[in-house]
């Protein structure tokens, strides 16, 4: 038994020596070639990552935009102003209008059209503008799942290029995507002046327009660069007014402010191209790309399938009659050259460089690569999602102040380290001796979910912190079963040794019933919660249930540990010291006579 206790004191100050390492230094980052690569670092306290309540962010919600797209093509050149003035003469004012290339060739995008009003739009076309040769219509109904994850994907791959920290970017219900973008907020201005001017004069000039806050980056002594909250375009105009009449003349000034950025990139519509690309050597190491004008709009579908012939994974796609015209020539061009390839680009990044087996006369062709299931299905989603079938549109936006944020973590904080203090304050008083070992246990709970957190590393919301400060209430109710269970053996008299062994093996039941109720709880709301986009629901739930297993840990290994050794310490001839309530051995049988 006391090996037992020597080898789990051992173990339990070890987790504590690395728990505490985890969170002495800022930034952990670990890179050895044997291990998984470890790179954690958070712009909270002890180096947490912070969600966007707490940090500071923008708040961006897209939605499907349906609708009719329309390739018009004129037999004489036009403009594109033209086109918009027709359209506008047929009611779709909103209609936009991209030319394509050549000057007799326009894409326009509008709400969804039924036959009347197409043809009602043809009309209109061909009386005010000029002869049409053709017009190709296109229905964007409601998207299907693949689709939404195709535009997902996307979004993310965009997010990342923009290098915020722990982006949340998930579906909500069939037809949305919510961005969460921590740090995503402030203004930053680039202004520069015609003359010298000073730091001071400048702090004075932000100062008159409520911006005393504003951190000033000197670059020349012309040269400035302001950092500030978000700036509205009242706001902008102010703070320019201010610093040419109260520093000096401006002559140069840019603001750009980190959600709009965001918001510009996020919004571009998905770009799947298809190249040519000539090889200078046979393993194509070197090589140019031509533009071949063939786009995701020609394509028609990309699914997975397994080859009739080889049984393996491939990627069959389809493209429209003009697609396949272009396509058709392009592969009888190419076919056997082994210095031609067909690349493929999504938003300028490479998807896959095939070279062509064979002259595709109808469309239809299959990419073969080594494909296992799930690369096939994803690069089949890529192409999908670039041919433009889920077009989004912002339909909701929100900011949260850096301020804010600030003002909430400190509130929870101090929330948190009340909570903490209370319930060690309550169980020294009420259970003594055994409540200093539940306190203790409870500094190491503390201590371990927060390096847990970091290493996972579990990004802290308003509603996780609340997970957090909930689990630790509930970490000393399995003290409380045990301490409760164990003031009854010893009330019976049994010694301090046994009372503690009794009372944690007939406690565990309870304990154990207990949690597993709150697993579930918890498994319920994570399910709903990354189903639904209910991303304050998970946080909640994420951090009460690491809380709660490590509670688990904390009770029955990091409590019982500690008072099995003050038991060998010789406390157990003063058992009195962990019951709230004096011992009352029994009374002594009277001698016989």
């Amino acid at each position: 038994m006391r090996g037992r206790t020597t080898r789990i004191t051992v173990l339990i100050v070890l987790i504590m020596a690395l728990a505490v390492a985890s969170l002495a230094f800022r930034g952990i980052h670990i890179d050895v070639p044997v291990l998984p690569k470890v790179d954690r670092e958070g712009t909270g306290p002890l180096g947490l990552k912070l969600g966007l309540d707490l940090r500071g962010g923008g708040n961006l919600v897209y939605q499907a935009d349906t609708g009719t797209r329309l390739v018009v093509t004129f037999t004489d050149a036009h403009e594109a102003k033209a086109v918009t003035e027709a359209l506008a003469g047929a009611g779709l004012t909103g209609a936009d209008v991209q030319p394509q290339g050549s000057s007799n060739l326009f894409r326009i995008k509008t709400v969804l059209l039924d036959s009347a009003k197409r043809q009602e739009v043809r009309d209109a076309l061909t009386e005010k503008v000029g002869t049409l040769e053709s017009v190709a219509p296109t229905d964007i109904t409601n998207p299907t799942p693949d689709q939404m994850e195709g535009a997902l994907s996307i979004i993310s791959r965009r997010v990342n290029l923009f290098g915020t920290e722990e982006p949340i970017i998930q579906r909500f219900g069939d037809d949305r995507i919510i961005v969460q973008l921590p740090g995503a907020t402030g203004s930053q201005t680039e202004v520069e002046f015609s003359q010298a001017a000073t730091e001071a004069a400048v702090r004075s000039a932000l100062a008159s327009v409520s911006l005393e806050g504003a951190r000033i980056e000197v670059r020349s002594d012309r040269s400035y660069r302001i950092r500030t909250t978000t700036l509205d375009q009242a706001k902008r105009d102010g703070l320019r007014q201010a610093l040419q009449d109260q520093v000096a003349p401006v002559s140069s000034y840019k603001v750009t402010s980190a959600i709009d950025n965001a918001k510009s990139l996020i919004g571009q519509t998905a770009r799947l191209e298809f190249k040519e690309r000539t090889c200078t050597d046979l393993s194509c190491i070197q090589f140019t790309d031509t533009d071949l004008g063939l786009t995701g709009d020609d394509l028609d579908n990309a699914y997975t399938a397994t080859s009739s012939t080889t049984g393996e994974w491939v990627v069959n796609i389809q493209f429209n009659s003009r697609g396949a015209e272009i396509f058709s020539d392009l592969t009888r061009r190419i076919v056997n050259v082994n210095t031609k390839r067909i690349a493929v680009f999504l938003d300028d990044q490479e998807l896959i460089a095939p070279v062509a087996r064979g002259w595709i006369r109808d469309g239809r062709s299959e990419i073969t690569g080594g494909f296992t299931r799930e690369s096939a299905r994803t690069l089949a989603v890529q192409l999908e999602s670039g041919r433009l079938p889920v077009p989004l549109k912002l339909v909701q936006e929100s900011e949260v102040d850096s301020l804010l944020g600030a003002a909430s973590l400190r509130s929870s904080l101090i929330a948190g380290l009340v909570g903490l203090g209370l319930v060690m304050a309550f169980m020294v008083v009420y259970y003594r001796a055994a409540g200093v070992v539940a306190s203790i246990a409870l500094a190491f709970y503390t201590i371990l979910l927060l390096a847990i957190f970091k290493l996972v590393p579990v990004t802290l919301t308003l509603p996780g912190i609340a997970g957090f400060i909930l689990s630790i209430g509930m970490a000393v109710d399995a003290n409380v079963l045990i301490f409760e269970r164990m003031k009854e053996e010893l009330r019976i008299g049994r010694t301090l040794s046994s009372s503690m062994e009794v009372a944690f093996s007939r406690a565990w039941p309870a304990i154990r019933d207990g949690n597993v109720t709150i697993f579930i709880s918890c498994g319920i709301l994570l399910w709903f919660g990354s189903r639904l986009g209910g991303e304050l629901v998970t946080g909640f739930a994420l951090t009460l249930f690491i809380g709660t297993v490590i509670s688990v840990f904390t009770a029955v290994t990091v409590s019982r540990n500690l008072l099995q050794l003050l038991a060998r310490a010789g406390l157990s001839r003063h058992a009195s010291l962990f019951t709230p309530e004096g011992i009352r051995r029994p009374a002594a049988a009277p001698a016989g006579r």
